[in-house]
Protein backbone atom coordinates (compact mmCIF):
# COMPACT_ATOMS: atom_id res chain seq x y z
CA UNK A 1 0.00 0.00 0.00
CA UNK A 2 1.41 3.66 -0.90
CA UNK A 3 1.80 6.12 1.37
CA UNK A 4 -0.81 8.36 -0.08
CA UNK A 5 -3.35 5.39 0.30
CA UNK A 6 -2.16 5.84 3.86
CA UNK A 7 -2.74 9.18 3.74
CA UNK A 8 -6.02 9.55 2.08
CA UNK A 9 -7.69 6.70 4.39
CA UNK A 10 -10.33 8.66 6.66
CA UNK A 11 -9.15 8.61 10.10
CA UNK A 12 -11.97 9.02 12.34
CA UNK A 13 -12.50 11.94 14.29
CA UNK A 14 -13.55 11.97 17.91
CA UNK A 15 -16.99 13.15 17.90
CA UNK A 16 -17.50 15.92 20.21
CA UNK A 17 -20.29 16.41 22.59
CA UNK A 18 -21.20 19.73 23.39
CA UNK A 19 -22.92 19.73 26.61
CA UNK A 20 -25.11 22.54 27.12
CA UNK A 21 -25.20 23.63 30.57
CA UNK A 22 -28.48 25.31 32.15
CA UNK A 23 -27.91 27.88 34.89
CA UNK A 24 -30.17 26.36 37.80
CA UNK A 25 -33.66 27.55 38.27
CA UNK A 26 -33.83 29.15 41.85
CA UNK A 27 -37.04 28.30 43.94
CA UNK A 28 -39.44 31.41 44.66
CA UNK A 29 -39.64 31.31 48.78
CA UNK A 30 -42.81 32.74 50.21
CA UNK A 31 -42.45 34.48 53.11
CA UNK A 32 -44.66 33.09 56.00
CA UNK A 33 -46.31 35.79 58.70
CA UNK A 34 -44.52 35.29 61.59
CA UNK A 35 -46.40 34.05 64.47
CA UNK A 36 -47.76 36.58 67.13
CA UNK A 37 -48.91 35.66 70.10
CA UNK A 38 -52.50 36.17 70.97
CA UNK A 39 -53.71 39.82 72.93
CA UNK A 40 -55.68 39.24 75.46
CA UNK A 41 -59.47 40.45 74.80
CA UNK A 42 -59.12 43.21 77.17
CA UNK A 43 -56.73 44.36 75.11
CA UNK A 44 -58.69 45.18 72.48
CA UNK A 45 -60.69 47.85 74.57
CA UNK A 46 -60.10 51.09 75.90
CA UNK A 47 -58.23 50.79 79.40
CA UNK A 48 -61.05 52.52 81.37
CA UNK A 49 -63.58 50.03 80.16
CA UNK A 50 -60.70 47.35 80.77
CA UNK A 51 -60.55 48.53 84.60
CA UNK A 52 -63.67 49.09 85.13
CA UNK A 53 -65.08 46.98 88.30
CA UNK A 54 -67.33 45.54 85.77
CA UNK A 55 -65.58 44.37 83.35
CA UNK A 56 -62.34 43.32 85.22
CA UNK A 57 -64.04 40.32 87.07
CA UNK A 58 -64.71 38.97 83.85
CA UNK A 59 -61.66 36.20 83.01
CA UNK A 60 -63.29 34.97 79.50
CA UNK A 61 -65.31 36.52 77.21
CA UNK A 62 -67.68 34.11 76.94
CA UNK A 63 -68.52 34.45 80.22
CA UNK A 64 -69.33 38.60 79.70
CA UNK A 65 -70.91 37.60 76.96
CA UNK A 66 -73.33 35.59 78.82
CA UNK A 67 -73.62 38.51 81.61
CA UNK A 68 -74.79 40.94 79.02
CA UNK A 69 -77.39 38.17 77.82
CA UNK A 70 -78.79 37.72 80.89
CA UNK A 71 -79.02 41.70 81.53
CA UNK A 72 -80.77 42.29 78.91
CA UNK A 73 -83.59 39.35 79.61
CA UNK A 74 -83.97 41.80 83.14
CA UNK A 75 -84.93 45.02 80.95
CA UNK A 76 -87.60 45.80 81.15
CA UNK A 77 -89.17 43.36 83.92
CA UNK A 78 -90.01 44.31 86.95
CA UNK A 79 -87.12 45.10 89.31
CA UNK A 80 -87.05 45.74 93.38
CA UNK A 81 -84.38 48.07 94.61
CA UNK A 82 -83.04 46.60 97.83
CA UNK A 83 -83.10 49.20 100.83
CA UNK A 84 -80.83 49.84 102.85
CA UNK A 85 -80.41 51.34 107.02
CA UNK A 86 -81.17 54.76 105.28
CA UNK A 87 -84.20 53.93 103.54
CA UNK A 88 -87.81 55.20 104.77
CA UNK A 89 -90.65 53.15 106.26
CA UNK A 90 -92.61 53.87 102.68
CA UNK A 91 -89.31 52.66 100.76
CA UNK A 92 -89.76 49.20 102.97
CA UNK A 93 -93.24 49.14 102.42
CA UNK A 94 -92.73 49.61 98.61
CA UNK A 95 -90.56 46.53 98.45
CA UNK A 96 -92.56 44.54 100.68
CA UNK A 97 -95.57 45.21 98.13
CA UNK A 98 -93.86 43.95 95.48
CA UNK A 99 -92.56 41.09 97.30
CA UNK A 100 -96.15 40.41 97.66
CA UNK A 101 -97.25 41.62 100.63
CA UNK A 102 -101.13 41.54 100.79
CA UNK A 103 -102.48 45.19 100.91
CA UNK A 104 -103.83 44.42 104.53
CA UNK A 105 -103.83 42.00 107.09
CA UNK A 106 -107.06 40.39 106.86
CA UNK A 107 -105.82 40.22 102.97
CA UNK A 108 -103.98 36.87 104.31
CA UNK A 109 -105.32 33.66 103.40
CA UNK A 110 -104.05 31.67 106.68
CA UNK A 111 -105.30 27.46 106.69
CA UNK A 112 -104.26 26.35 109.96
CA UNK A 113 -106.26 23.31 111.01
CA UNK A 114 -105.00 21.21 114.06
CA UNK A 115 -107.14 18.16 116.60
CA UNK A 116 -104.45 18.65 118.82
CA UNK A 117 -103.76 22.51 119.28
CA UNK A 118 -106.90 24.25 117.69
CA UNK A 119 -105.94 27.88 117.43
CA UNK A 120 -108.44 30.73 118.00
CA UNK A 121 -109.51 33.25 115.60
CA UNK A 122 -108.14 36.12 117.86
CA UNK A 123 -104.67 34.18 117.39
CA UNK A 124 -104.59 33.61 114.15
CA UNK A 125 -105.67 37.83 113.70
CA UNK A 126 -102.71 39.22 115.55
CA UNK A 127 -100.42 37.09 113.38
CA UNK A 128 -101.62 38.25 110.71
CA UNK A 129 -101.11 41.75 111.88
CA UNK A 130 -97.54 41.31 112.83
CA UNK A 131 -96.76 39.35 109.18
CA UNK A 132 -98.13 42.06 107.99
CA UNK A 133 -96.04 44.64 109.66
CA UNK A 134 -92.95 42.84 108.97
CA UNK A 135 -93.64 42.75 105.67
CA UNK A 136 -94.52 38.95 104.83
CA UNK A 137 -95.97 37.57 102.18
CA UNK A 138 -98.81 34.89 102.14
CA UNK A 139 -96.64 32.48 101.73
CA UNK A 140 -94.03 33.39 104.21
CA UNK A 141 -96.92 33.58 106.90
CA UNK A 142 -98.47 30.80 106.04
CA UNK A 143 -95.05 28.48 105.98
CA UNK A 144 -94.29 30.26 109.78
CA UNK A 145 -97.65 29.66 111.15
CA UNK A 146 -97.24 25.81 110.58
CA UNK A 147 -94.10 25.60 111.89
CA UNK A 148 -95.85 27.12 115.24
CA UNK A 149 -98.68 24.66 115.07
CA UNK A 150 -96.52 21.66 114.48
CA UNK A 151 -94.44 22.60 117.01
CA UNK A 152 -97.48 23.35 118.90
CA UNK A 153 -98.69 19.98 118.41
CA UNK A 154 -95.71 18.18 119.16
CA UNK A 155 -95.30 19.93 122.40
CA UNK A 156 -98.97 18.81 122.94
CA UNK A 157 -98.60 15.29 122.16
CA UNK A 158 -95.03 14.99 124.58
CA UNK A 159 -97.66 16.28 127.56
CA UNK A 160 -99.94 13.78 127.39
CA UNK A 161 -97.37 10.93 127.26
CA UNK A 162 -95.75 12.35 129.84
CA UNK A 163 -99.09 12.65 131.75
CA UNK A 164 -100.06 9.54 131.14
CA UNK A 165 -96.79 8.09 132.23
CA UNK A 166 -96.47 9.83 135.62
CA UNK A 167 -100.08 8.83 136.14
CA UNK A 168 -99.10 5.11 135.68
CA UNK A 169 -95.82 5.67 137.89
CA UNK A 170 -98.12 6.82 140.87
CA UNK A 171 -100.59 4.52 140.42
CA UNK A 172 -97.95 1.63 140.78
CA UNK A 173 -96.10 2.89 144.06
CA UNK A 174 -99.74 4.04 145.55
CA UNK A 175 -101.04 0.27 144.89
CA UNK A 176 -97.37 -1.54 146.39
CA UNK A 177 -97.82 1.09 149.46
CA UNK A 178 -101.73 0.87 150.23
CA UNK A 179 -102.48 -2.61 148.69
CA UNK A 180 -106.35 -3.52 148.90
CA UNK A 181 -106.83 0.10 150.10
CA UNK A 182 -105.84 1.50 146.96
CA UNK A 183 -108.83 2.09 145.32
CA UNK A 184 -110.73 3.59 148.57
CA UNK A 185 -107.97 5.70 149.02
CA UNK A 186 -108.50 6.82 145.65
CA UNK A 187 -111.92 7.47 145.83
CA UNK A 188 -111.58 9.64 149.11
CA UNK A 189 -108.52 11.44 147.63
CA UNK A 190 -110.38 12.45 144.60
CA UNK A 191 -113.54 13.79 146.88
CA UNK A 192 -111.30 16.04 148.77
CA UNK A 193 -109.68 17.45 145.78
CA UNK A 194 -112.73 18.06 144.09
CA UNK A 195 -114.44 19.92 146.92
CA UNK A 196 -111.45 21.79 147.42
CA UNK A 197 -109.47 23.00 144.72
CA UNK A 198 -109.41 24.31 142.14
CA UNK A 199 -109.00 21.96 138.69
CA UNK A 200 -106.64 24.45 136.66
CA UNK A 201 -104.37 24.17 139.89
CA UNK A 202 -104.18 20.50 140.00
CA UNK A 203 -103.51 20.61 135.92
CA UNK A 204 -100.47 22.50 136.77
CA UNK A 205 -97.51 21.07 135.50
CA UNK A 206 -94.28 20.59 137.81
CA UNK A 207 -90.70 21.52 137.00
CA UNK A 208 -90.47 17.91 135.80
CA UNK A 209 -93.57 18.16 133.63
CA UNK A 210 -95.82 15.93 135.83
CA UNK A 211 -98.97 17.05 136.29
CA UNK A 212 -99.60 17.93 140.26
CA UNK A 213 -102.72 16.14 140.82
CA UNK A 214 -100.89 13.14 139.31
CA UNK A 215 -98.07 13.47 142.22
CA UNK A 216 -98.16 10.73 144.49
CA UNK A 217 -97.55 13.11 147.33
CA UNK A 218 -100.45 14.86 146.57
CA UNK A 219 -102.57 11.98 146.42
CA UNK A 220 -101.80 10.71 149.40
CA UNK A 221 -101.90 14.32 151.30
CA UNK A 222 -105.78 14.23 150.36
CA UNK A 223 -106.14 10.60 151.03
CA UNK A 224 -104.92 11.58 154.41
CA UNK A 225 -106.89 14.33 154.58
CA UNK A 226 -110.22 12.75 153.53
CA UNK A 227 -109.56 9.48 156.50
CA UNK A 228 -109.34 12.36 159.15
CA UNK A 229 -112.43 13.61 157.76
CA UNK A 230 -113.84 10.72 157.90
CA UNK A 231 -113.09 9.75 161.33
CA UNK A 232 -114.89 12.58 162.59
CA UNK A 233 -117.70 12.58 160.26
CA UNK A 234 -116.89 15.38 158.17
CA UNK A 235 -116.64 13.73 154.81
CA UNK A 236 -118.83 11.24 154.25
CA UNK A 237 -117.89 7.10 153.26
CA UNK A 238 -118.54 7.56 149.60
CA UNK A 239 -116.07 10.88 149.85
CA UNK A 240 -118.61 12.34 147.35
CA UNK A 241 -119.32 15.74 149.45
CA UNK A 242 -118.65 17.54 152.59
CA UNK A 243 -121.46 16.36 155.59
CA UNK A 244 -123.53 19.00 155.82
CA UNK A 245 -124.62 20.21 160.10
CA UNK A 246 -121.39 20.34 161.43
CA UNK A 247 -120.50 23.02 163.30
CA UNK A 248 -116.73 23.83 162.21
CA UNK A 249 -115.75 26.65 164.84
CA UNK A 250 -117.32 24.53 167.82
CA UNK A 251 -115.30 21.74 167.33
CA UNK A 252 -111.96 23.86 165.71
CA UNK A 253 -112.82 25.53 169.83
CA UNK A 254 -112.83 22.49 171.10
CA UNK A 255 -109.58 21.77 170.01
CA UNK A 256 -108.15 24.93 170.70
CA UNK A 257 -108.80 25.96 173.96
CA UNK A 258 -107.49 22.09 175.20
CA UNK A 259 -104.33 23.68 176.34
CA UNK A 260 -102.88 20.16 177.51
CA UNK A 261 -104.13 18.70 174.25
CA UNK A 262 -101.31 17.57 171.69
CA UNK A 263 -102.52 20.90 169.25
CA UNK A 264 -100.29 22.55 171.95
CA UNK A 265 -97.80 19.77 172.61
CA UNK A 266 -95.62 19.49 169.53
CA UNK A 267 -94.00 16.56 171.55
CA UNK A 268 -97.20 14.51 171.40
CA UNK A 269 -97.53 11.97 168.66
CA UNK A 270 -100.72 13.08 167.81
CA UNK A 271 -99.97 16.89 167.24
CA UNK A 272 -99.31 17.09 163.55
CA UNK A 273 -102.77 14.97 162.81
CA UNK A 274 -104.61 17.24 165.70
CA UNK A 275 -102.82 20.61 163.50
CA UNK A 276 -103.60 18.72 160.66
CA UNK A 277 -107.09 18.46 161.54
CA UNK A 278 -108.20 21.86 162.24
CA UNK A 279 -106.61 23.35 159.41
CA UNK A 280 -108.79 20.94 157.51
CA UNK A 281 -111.94 22.14 159.69
CA UNK A 282 -111.12 25.55 158.88
CA UNK A 283 -111.29 24.64 155.35
CA UNK A 284 -114.21 23.08 155.18
CA UNK A 285 -115.61 25.97 157.21
CA UNK A 286 -114.53 28.59 154.36
CA UNK A 287 -115.24 26.91 151.80
CA UNK A 288 -118.76 25.69 153.37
Amino acid sequence: MSQEQITQETVPVAETTQTTTEAPVQETQIEQPVPTVAKSWKEAISEDLRNDPNISKFTELEALAKSYVNATRMIGQDKVAVPNNNSTEDQWNEVYNKLGRPESPDKYQLEVKSDVVPLDESAIKSFAENAHQLGLNNKQAQGILEFYKNSMEGSAQQNQVDMETAQANAEQELRKEWGRAYEDNIKKAGAVAKANMDANILDMQLKDGTRLGDHPAIIKGFANIANLMSEDKLVSTESENVSQGIDYDAEISKIVNDRDGPYWNKAHPDHDKIVQKVFNLRTMMTNG
